[in-house]
């Protein structure tokens, strides 16, 4: 494995805590987080599941991009998707809720698009690094 690609997810994981550090401590200081704790949920749910998925992600796009590289932006979507329903599923029950508040759904967005800014950065490098290692 190549140790660049090794330290551009390691610094995508980091940024990612730091993202889940910054809107935890939002949730906790500030009423934003009250729909949270009352429907049952909280944000290690959220942050859990999506750092399962980018580790998966960067495993899989790690390990595929020697076998099939002009097929990982196939990987990656496919990837993503199930991301993303994994991530309705488990808020499922709290987003059909007729109580639910824009704070609720507001945190859940916040960590969808945190996760999938983090793994279509780390996506983007991957690509754009075996293109350039192509053309030398």
């Amino acid at each position: 494995m190549d140790k660049q690609i090794v330290g551009t997810g390691v610094k995508v994981l980091l940024s990612l805590l730091i993202c889940f550090l910054v809107h935890y401590a939002i949730v906790l200081y500030t009423s934003f987080g009250d729909s949270l704790t009352a429907l049952g949920y909280n944000l290690f749910q959220f942050y859990g599941l999506g750092i399962v998925f980018s580790l998966v992600i960067f495993v899989a796009i790690v390990g595929i991009k020697g076998s099939l590289p002009q097929h990982l932006g196939f990987v990656f979507i496919g990837f993503i998707t199930m991301r993303l329903v994994a991530s309705y599923l488990l808020a499922q029950a709290g987003l059909d809720n007729e109580g639910v508040d824009m704070a609720f759904k507001s945190n859940f967005l916040i960590s969808v698009l945190v996760f999938l800014a983090g793994d279509g950065y780390f996506a983007y490098y991957i690509l754009n690094n075996k293109v350039s290692s192509e053309k030398s």
